[in-house]
């Protein structure tokens, strides 16, 4: 290593101050890690706008990850998707990894947001570890949001203190505002602010789906990575992905406040971050502070879930898609084969067919023809795996063909069958989230795991198609298997298997029952 391969200082100068981050052993990356990028969205500013964060004096130490969201806890799992982290309702930070040499160069940026159903997770993940992406060009940053009732509760009363008359959102809005922050700031880290990359998974995936319709980020980013999720349900749709209109989840907010006994903004501002993110309906409106997975309550995800609120988003995505309104950028997108594997699935082959016929009534025949069981572990495998295909991959495949469809950028649609080398999950699958540590080459954060060579070459074609994308739009690149963009006509499909290789879409058939 000589010195014109070392970066700048472990400094940099933002809008705020100056921080002081962390180089890596090799001197070659810089981290600054829990940067603030609004103020503290506590007290008053609990269900506000999220406002732009003090300046400070002298040199700010940006070497830890900030908080986490407040969130229930989950069963440790050999997965490890979420582990200890510290928790508070101050979490507006972010982080930055660089490895820019000077402030005066222009790397594609590419901004990651984490999925966790709207109320789980952070960006401060061992699996979102920015270095190994940034070491290939990129600068990456990586985002914590509100979450849950902080990120996402409409309330009528909330609404009329707002400027707009709207309320909710809020955790979207934190994200729009952390964009902002990358457009005023990332060229001091070497990022271009004219090539900017949203990328996130699972509801992360939901929020670029969301953002490429709003008129609020139009110009924050300008290409568009979507891994396991959508936000193109139709309004109403009971598959778990749809959003509901403000009115209606003001009238859950304002039934949330009346549980918890508080008549007015300013009591339900009062309450404590464990009353207002873990008392669950599901548990007679009482604080649980673990996750069990397998509940999934209506009313709940009512008070903590996006919505159609007039300003973020004037309409549901998928009928802004139907219009050609969207934001036309390059899309690379794309699910895994088992997104469904890890999921609650049919508890016996009578009440597979039973929950079937209530849920799909006269299309329930056409369901279970492609989704046949006639034992109960095949009609567990049965349901995981509808689960799945309806709540993710289908929504990818429908996002792939309304952008082929009614954009004039290309999209690139990709399948992902690479199972782990985990023996816990050879009965599994490729299992949703388990491409993450693919892309991001974290494969450090499974020490435990056997990894082949195999997995680090699908690693690194998987990163390089990202980072090439990131840069020109396009995926492809020297000594890289080509990869053809998606049309409605052929559907071509990267599959990252025990191969790579372009394939058409596989199961269409199912997909097409979610997706007509």
């Amino acid at each position: 290593m000589t010195p014109n391969h070392r970066p700048e200082a472990d400094t940099a100068r933002i809008e705020s101050g100056l921080l002081s981050g962390d180089v890596s052993a090799d001197g070659l990356v810089r981290s600054f890690k829990g940067v603030p990028y609004a103020q503290p969205p506590t007290g008053n500013l609990r269900w506000r706008a999220p406002q732009p964060p003090p300046p400070w004096h002298g040199i700010r130490p940006a070497k830890h990850f900030g908080p986490r969201c407040p969130q229930p806890s989950r069963l440790p799992t050999s997965i490890q998707y979420f582990g200890l982290e510290a928790e508070a309702e101050d979490c507006l930070y972010l982080n930055v990894w660089t490895a820019a040499r000077s402030s005066d160069e222009r790397r594609p940026v590419m901004v990651w947001i984490h999925g966790g159903a709207f109320y789980l997770g952070s960006a401060g993940q061992p699996i979102f570890d920015g270095e190994q992406l940034a070491r290939k060009g990129v600068i990456v940053v990586t985002v914590n949001y509100r979450l849950g009732r902080l990120g996402f509760l409409a309330h009528p009363q909330l609404s009329a203190e707002s400027d707009q008359s709207v309320s909710g959102n809020y955790g979207w809005l934190d994200l729009i505002a952390a964009l902002r922050w990358v457009q005023a700031n990332i060229a001091q880290f070497g990022g271009d602010p004219g090539c900017v990359t949203l990328f996130g998974q699972s509801v992360g995936a939901t929020t670029v789906c969301a953002f490429t319709t709003s008129p609020l980020t139009r110009g924050l980013f300008h290409r568009a990575i979507g891994q396991s999720g959508g936000a193109l349900s139709a309004p109403g749709h009971t598959d778990g992905g749809s959003m509901l209109p403000l009115d209606a989840a003001e009238k859950a907010g304002l039934h949330f406040a009346q549980k918890l006994g508080a008549n007015s903004i300013a009591e339900l501002r009062a309450r404590s971050v464990e009353e207002i993110q873990l008392v669950r309906p599901g548990a007679g409106w009482t604080i649980q502070r673990i996750l069990d997975p397998s509940v999934a309550d209506p009313a709940e995800r009512a008070t903590a879930w996006p919505a159609i609120d007039g300003h973020v988003l004037p309409a549901p995505p998928v009928e802004v898609f139907g219009r050609g309104g969207q934001i036309d950028v390059p899309l690379l997108i794309g699910s895994t084969t088992g997104e469904g594997a890890l999921f609650a699935g049919a508890p016996s082959l009578r009440a597979f067919k039973e929950q079937a016929l209530a849920a799909y009534g006269d299309r329930a025949t056409s369901f279970f023809e492609l989704y046949p069981a006639s034992t109960d572990s095949e009609a567990d495998a049965a349901s995981k795996l509808a689960k799945g295909e309806q709540l993710f991959v289908a929504q990818n495949w429908k996002w792939a063909r309304l952008h082929a469809q009614s954009g004039r950028s290309k999209a690139f649609y990709y399948s992902f069958d690479r199972v782990p080398p985990a023996p816990e999950l050879r009965t599994i699958g490729a299992f949703h989230t388990s491409d993450i540590p693919y892309v991001f080459r974290t494969f450090g954060a499974y020490r435990h795991w056997p990894w082949q060579a195999w997995d680090h070459h699908v690693s690194d074609t998987m990163s390089s198609y990202w980072v090439n994308f990131a840069r020109s739009g396009d995926p492809n690149g020297a000594s890289l298997p080509d990869w053809p963009s998606f049309d409605v006509a052929r559907e071509a499909t990267m599959t990252f298997a025990d191969a790579i290789a372009v394939k058409s879409v596989p199961n269409r058939k199912r997909l097409a029952y979610w997706a007509p």
